[in-house]
C-alpha cells in the first residue's frame, strides 16, 4: 500500500511538471495573442496546431475555383448528352382532310427517322392511310383501306460515310469531357501550390514575431540590472537611455512583425474553409512550433523527372486532347469536300381492300442521290481554319513542354540551393549567437558598451530570421517541385480532420 501511494504521488508530480513545462513552452514559443485570430467551431486542427495538409484538403474541398472547375465538368457532361441527342429518334405526323371540292379524301401519315453511328446510315419507316377520291395526279396518296406500312434506309457511300456532323459532335463531346477533367486537375495542382505557399508564409511570419518578441524581452529584462549598476556607478547613465531606445526600436519591430502575421493569416484564410465554403481565420494558437527539418533530396536523373512530368502534367494532357479535338474537326472538313453519294433502299406494303387501280400494293425501291457544291468555299474556308487551329495547338504544346522542362530544372535547383542556404544560415546563426554571448560577457566585465551588445543581439536576431527564411524557401521549393512533377493531391474523405503525419520539427524559440 505504501509503495502504491508513493507511485501515485510520483505520477501526480510528473503530470504537474508536464503541465508547467507546456505552459512555459507556450509562453515563450507563441507570438502575440489576438482575439480576432480565432478559428470557428469547425476547427481543422488535429493535434493543437494547423498542418499544411489540412489546409490543402480544406482548399480542395471548398475553394470556389475548384467548385467552378467541377461545374465545368458537369457542363461537359451535359454537352455530351446533347451530342448523343443527335441520334434521337424523330417522329413526324401529317394529316389532311378535304373540306370542299370535287375530290373528297382523307390522309394520315405517321413516320420516324432513326440516325445511327453505323456508317452514317439513317433508318426510316412509317404508316400512312389515304382513302376517298383522288385525281390521277395524286394517285400516290391513295392506299388500301387498312393503310400502308413502309420502311427503308439511307446509306452514305462517300461523304458522311466515315464521319458526319453528328458523329463528330459526339466524338468532340467525349474529348471535351477529358479536357474539362484535365482543367480540373490543373486547378487542383495550382491550388495546392498556392495553399502551400500561403501556409509556409504564415509559419514564417509567426517565426518572425517570435524572434522579434524574444529580442524585446531581452532588452526589457536588462532594464532592472542596468538601473542597479548605474546607481552603484558601474555604468554611465547614458546606458539606460541606450537600452530604452533599443526597447522602443524592438517594440516597433514587433508591431511590424505582428502586422505581417495578421496579413499572412488573412491570406491563408482564403484557402482554409469550412465544408460549407466559409473562410476560417487561423490564430496564433494554430501555429506550429517551427518548420519541419529539411532533408537532402537525392532526385532521380533530371531526364527521368522531365519525362515523368511530361506524362503527368494536366496542361500537357489538356493540349494533347485539344489537338485530338481539332483533328476530328479537320477530318470532318475533309469529309465535307467529298461529293455526296447516298444509297436509298425502301419498300412498302398495303393492307386491306384496294378501292382503285391507282394503289400499288407492294413496292420496293433502290436509288442513288448525288450532290456536290461547285465552288467548295465553305469546305475550303473551314479547312483553312481547322489547319490553323491545329498548328496553333501544336505550338502551344511545344511551349507547354518547354515550360514543364524548365519548371523541373528550376524546382530541383531551388531545392538544392535552399538546402545549402539552410546549412549556411544555421552556421551564421550559431556564430552570431556566439558573438552575442561573448559581447555580453565583455560588457559584464566592463570591456564593452551597450551599443555593441545591442548590435550583436540584432545581428543574432537577423541571423535567426535568415535561417527561418531559408527554411521557408526550402518548403516553397518542395511545393514547386510537386507542382512541376504533376503530383496531384486528391481530396480525403475527412478533409477537415485529416490525420496528422509524424513530422520532425526543428524548433527553437529564437529560430
Amino acid at each position: 500500500m505504501k509503495g502504491s501511494a508513493i507511485a501515485s504521488s510520483v505520477i501526480v508530480l510528473l503530470l504537474l511538471l508536464s503541465d508547467a513545462k507546456d505552459s512555459f513552452a507556450d509562453s515563450h514559443a507563441k507570438p502575440h495573442q489576438s482575439p480576432s485570430h480565432h478559428i470557428k467551431e469547425s476547427n481543422p486542427r488535429s493535434q493543437g496546431y494547423l498542418h499544411v495538409e489540412q489546409v490543402i484538403q480544406s482548399a480542395l474541398q471548398s475553394f470556389p475555383a475548384v467548385l467552378a472547375a467541377s461545374k465545368r465538368r458537369e457542363m461537359a457532361t451535359g454537352e455530351k448528352l446533347a451530342a448523343e441527342g443527335g441520334f434521337d429518334t424523330l417522329i413526324k405526323m401529317y394529316t389532311r382532310s378535304s373540306l370542299a371540292g370535287q375530290y373528297q379524301n382523307e390522309n394520315v401519315d405517321v413516320g420516324f427517322e432513326q440516325p445511327t453511328e453505323y456508317w452514317g446510315a439513317t433508318f426510316f419507316g412509317g404508316y400512312r392511310r389515304g382513302v376517298g377520291k383522288y385525281p390521277v395526279y395524286e394517285g400516290k396518296s391513295e392506299t388500301a383501306t387498312d393503310g400502308e406500312v413502309r420502311a427503308g434506309v439511307v446509306i452514305p457511300l462517300w461523304r458522311n460515310r466515315d464521319i458526319d456532323r453528328r458523329r463528330a459532335n459526339l466524338a468532340q463531346a467525349d474529348l471535351n469531357q477529358l479536357i474539362a477533367g484535365h482543367e480540373y486537375d490543373q486547378q487542383l495542382l495550382e491550388l495546392e501550390r498556392q495553399a502551400t505557399y500561403r501556409y509556409w508564409d504564415w509559419v514564417l511570419a509567426g517565426r518572425r514575431v517570435a524572434i522579434a518578441r524574444h529580442l524585446l524581452d531581452v532588452a526589457k529584462s536588462r532594464n532592472e540590472g542596468l538601473k542597479d549598476r548605474i546607481r552603484l556607478g558601474d555604468l554611465p547613465a547614458i546606458d539606460a537611455t541606450e537600452n530604452q531606445r533599443a526597447v522602443v526600436e524592438r517594440e516597433e519591430r514587433l508591431v511590424a512583425a505582428e502586422r505581417a502575421l495578421d496579413q499572412a493569416a488573412i491570406q491563408l484564410s482564403l484557402y482554409l474553409r469550412t465544408p460549407e465554403g466559409e473562410t476560417l481565420l487561423p490564430g496564433v494558437e494554430d501555429l506550429p512550433q517551427g518548420f519541419p527539418k529539411a532533408k537532402d533530396h537525392h532526385h532521380r536523373p533530371l531526364d527521368e523527372l522531365i519525362d515523368d512530368a511530361l506524362l503527368k502534367r494536366p496542361e500537357i494532357k489538356r493540349i494533347e486532347t485539344q489537338i485530338r479535338h481539332a483533328q476530328v474537326e479537320s477530318q470532318l472538313v475533309q469529309n465535307q469536300r467529298l461529293p455526296g453519294v447516298d444509297l436509298t433502299i425502301s419498300g412498302a406494303q398495303d393492307f386491306g381492300i384496294s378501292q382503285s387501280n391507282l394503289v400499288n400494293r407492294s413496292e420496293f425501291y433502290a436509288g442513288v442521290v448525288i450532290d456536290m457544291p461547285v465552288q467548295q468555299r465553305v469546305a475550303e474556308g473551314k479547312g483553312i481554319a481547322a489547319e490553323a487551329n491545329l498548328s496553333r495547338l501544336m505550338a502551344d504544346r511545344q511551349l507547354a513542354e518547354d515550360r514543364v522542362r524548365n519548371d523541373i530544372r528550376d524546382s530541383v535547383s531551388a531545392i538544392k540551393a535552399a538546402f545549402k542556404r539552410i546549412g549556411l544560415a544555421d552556421q551564421q546563426r550559431s556564430l552570431a549567437r556566439h558573438l552575442e554571448e561573448g559581447e555580453k560577457t565583455k560588457y559584464g566585465l566592463g570591456e564593452s558598451n551597450l551599443m555593441l551588445v545591442n548590435l550583436r543581439e540584432l545581428a543574432s536576431g537577423d541571423a535567426s530570421m535568415t535561417y527561418a527564411d531559408a527554411l521557408n524557401s526550402y518548403h516553397r521549393a518542395l511545393a514547386d517541385f510537386r507542382f512541376s512533377s504533376g503530383e496531384i493531391t486528391h481530396l480525403s474523405e475527412d478533409a477537415h480532420h485529416h490525420p496528422h503525419k509524424t513530422i520532425d520539427y526543428d524548433f527553437d524559440p529564437t529560430s
